[in-house]
């Protein structure tokens, strides 16, 4: 259940709908399950940009899809950016939604994927709990409608509006985490916590959009740790950040990066990767040092020696899709040339968006497919 990844933008000259029905242009429509959407930084047009998106793709396809819409200007211009996820392998798959969710139910044999849109609160005023607690409530309900337990969820986005700024007191970042943790207290995690990017976005805002899989084959799912950072869930309080005095200050659920076996080959998701080592950031780096560092990490990562020492089956993997989220899009040139560097045929979406950490300019993460 590996898949394919078409990126096209979308300029401000065209119309939505004329220039989403261009974007599935080459494109196997009947194979799309699922649209991600990069623009826009005005959380009072939010709700109504999504809904215009959704029907523009429903008017080129004649059906729904599972549409995120996620709040970060893209580089280097105006506009859009759409990431088009496609399936690579001959499983069965159907589009249906369940309170106002839009979501992808995929099969093949013993194997079962829900590819589920981004998940978005419905009161940007809130406080960043209610906000966060009504995200995983409503996903919740979803994932049991077909016998998916939170511990099933192999892949996950999370997008918080600014992300490093507090609200009475508290950093919105770690409060997302006291509320990821409680939701992710449902689970046991015997396959390890998924592959997680937790960014920022320009609006007030929560989003949260996910892949779930089961499998009846043992070891098809195997969570990657990385040597050279310590595991964001076993972080010490000391890189939390949270200045009250009651604080929990829970750890951010996720592993480096998840690997997923299925009949039709092995799809690897590699979680949001900054300059951090052992888990002290690089902030004394420039922005061209900090990209390095990224990528180093996210090369170590997904190396042959760290597959083998992570218990995962050999398998030659190659790079589907990128994306890099820049803090300052001043930076965006110094950035674009290391990456392309060092990977001159991948696909990579650049976006502004701020880094969980304060002295991070860089964040970037990826699929890799065999």
């Amino acid at each position: 259940m590996g898949f394919t990844i078409y990126t096209t933008t979308i300029s401000l000259a065209e119309t939505l709908s004329v220039g989403v029905s261009r974007a599935f242009v080459g494109v196997p429509t009947d194979r799309i399950c699922g649209v991600v959407v990069y623009g826009t930084d005005h959380s009072a047009e939010y709700h109504h940009l999504l809904g215009e998106i959704k029907c523009a793709v429903h008017g080129a396809l004649n059906r729904p899809l599972p549409v995120t819409l996620v709040p970060q200007p893209i580089l280097p211009a105006d506009g859009f950016t759409l990431d088009i996820y496609t399936l690579d392998s001959n499983a069965t798959f159907r589009i249906e939604e369940l309170g106002g969710i839009c979501y992808g139910v995929i099969e093949d044999g013993e194997e079962k994927m829900l590819f589920v849109e981004g998940v978005v609160s419905s009161d940007f005023g809130a406080s960043v709990e209610q906000q966060s607690r009504e995200v995983f409530g409503r996903l919740e309900s979803l994932l049991s409608r077909y016998g998916f337990a939170v511990d099933d969820i192999v892949r996950q986005w999370n997008y918080i509006g600014n992300i490093v700024a507090y609200r009475c007191g508290k950093q919105n970042y770690q409060e997302f985490n006291d509320a990821r943790t409680a939701y992710y207290s449902k689970g046991a995690w015997r396959n390890g916590y998924p592959a997680a990017t937790g960014i920022g976005a320009s609006f007030e805002g929560i989003i949260v959009g996910c892949i779930t899989f089961k499998s009846g084959r043992a070891g098809a799912v195997c969570p990657i740790d990385n040597p050279l950072q310590v595991a964001a869930h076993v972080y010490s309080k000391s890189v939390l950040i949270d200045h009250r005095a009651d604080a929990t200050k829970s750890t951010p659920k996720f592993e480096r990066a998840k690997l997923i076996e299925c009949g039709y080959g092995a799809c690897c998701f590699v979680s949001g990767t900054a300059a951090i080592r052992g888990e002290q950031s690089l902030e004394a780096e420039s922005v061209v040092e900090q990209t390095i560092k990224t990528i180093e990490n996210i090369e170590y990562l997904v190396s042959a020696e760290n597959l083998l020492r992570s218990g995962c089956r050999s398998c030659k993997l190659q790079y589907a899709k990128l994306h890099v989220f820049i803090k300052h899009a001043e930076d965006y040139e110094q950035v674009r040339e290391v990456v392309e560097r060092a990977y001159p045929q991948v696909a990579v979406t650049y976006t502004v968006a701020d880094v969980c950490r304060g002295e991070l300019l860089v964040e970037i993460e990826g699929i890799l497919i065999s």
